[in-house]
């Protein structure tokens, strides 16, 4: 389940996790107080920690944002479902020997760092934006913004929810959401801030600027062999097969017969759909642009490279077929013309300074900020749990 906008996006349905349930054996040693070493295993996982966290609540504070706090269930309720599953896995190790009760919460805490980890950044800096913007507007400025803001997430979010999950009201989707482990509620409240930030964006960003004919240029021959372009032809392909249907004699004896009604002026187009059962054959046995090289034939390959457009290749036997190949265009081997170019180059120059655009307003919204997370005095930990 995906919700999102302006470039951000929550994946429900297959979020980052943590890791399977390791296999833990204990150290040879008689010593029933020692910790549980985890056997080595292909997926990298590391000894487990000795301080055993507790898993978060969804009312524990994971970050502020100028003294708006962001919960735990604000980040981790859209992985509710998986959460549970993994807890469920956990449970099974527990209860087949392989892992111990007491460790079962960490896991499940290192699984939340790491989704933390990732959503964090995002969605503190989606905070601050939106914050900027409730800053510089009147209450019924705010007010009229949010309203629309809802009457679209009404109109789009949750109507495509419906017909993503084929219920018909907003009752029944709330339901399924909350089996899910999420809710309207929480999506709306992303989907507001994503809303506020990208229109804080669209705010300062200004006009695009318009690349001048010298810094196409100038790119262009910085990425040269971008538009490097090989030999390619367009052609088309009579085949003829020899199978069981057909001897080698009775498909030479057809392959000669068409190639006369050629010479007497028939086009080679109605001569393959008359005549052919090769690929292409309804459509008159046409190949779009070809790199000679990437044919299986060699012979085939060798026709492609030396004919001129227009030009017919002898009759090529293979183990399987007879055939004859027309080369219709021809584009030598060399490089795109800035001409045919120039308008990715302009894309290509514009996109570059948005981002750098961007990273300048992030940047900005930053500079006055208090953003404070529940990893900000922890350091690194060298027994993480890999998440994937």
């Amino acid at each position: 389940m995906t919700c999102g906008c302006a470039g951000k996006s929550y994946n429900v349905a297959n979020p980052v996790m943590g890791p399977p349930p390791p296999r833990i054996a204990r150290a040879q040693t008689g010593d029933a107080d020692l910790q549980p070493v985890v056997t080595a295993q292909a997926d990298g996982i590391q000894q487990v920690s000795h301080e055993l966290a507790q898993p978060l609540l969804p009312t524990d504070v994971v970050a502020t944002v100028n003294g708006r706090s962001l919960l735990a269930s604000d980040v981790l309720e859209q992985y509710g479902a998986k959460m549970r599953e993994y807890e469920a896995k956990l449970s099974i190790a527990v209860s087949q020997g392989q892992l111990k009760e007491a460790e079962k919460g960490n896991y499940i805490r290192k699984a939340q760092e790491a989704l933390l980890k990732r959503e964090l950044p995002r969605m503190t800096e989606q905070i601050l934006m939106s914050q900027q913007v409730r800053s510089k507007l009147k209450k019924d400025q705010m007010d009229s913004v949010t309203k629309q803001i809802d009457t679209y997430f009404e109109k789009d979010v949750i109507h495509n929810l419906k017909t993503k999950f084929e219920v018909e009201t907003t009752a029944e989707l709330e339901g399924l959401l909350q089996e899910q482990g999420t809710s309207l509620e929480t999506m709306r409240r992303i989907f507001t801030d994503q809303q506020l930030a990208s229109q804080y964006v669209r705010t300062k960003m200004g006009e695009d600027p318009k690349p001048t004919r010298a810094e196409l240029v100038e790119l262009y021959n910085s990425q040269i062999e971008k538009y490097h372009r090989p030999m390619q032809v367009k052609w088309q392909l009579l085949q003829i097969s020899i199978d069981g249907k057909r001897s080698l004699e009775q498909s030479q004896a057809q392959m000669e017969k068409a190639l006369a009604e050629l010479q007497h002026g028939q086009s080679f187009d109605d001569i393959v759909k008359a005549s052919s059962d090769g690929a292409m054959k309804e459509n008159g046995g046409h190949w779009d642009w070809t790199q000679p090289e990437s044919v299986a034939s060699a012979e085939v390959r060798a026709a492609l490279e030396k004919l001129k457009p227009g030009q017919i290749s002898k009759i090529i036997r293979t183990p399987t077929s007879l055939q004859v190949v027309k080369v219709t265009e021809r584009r030598e081997s060399g490089y795109q013309p800035l001409d045919e170019v120039q308008e990715d180059l302009r894309e290509q120059i514009i996109g570059e300074w948005r981002d750098k655009r961007v990273e300048a307003i992030l940047a900005e919204a930053h500079e006055n900020a208090v953003i404070t997370t529940l990893f900000d005095d922890q350091p690194e930990s060298e027994d993480a749990l890999p998440v994937e």
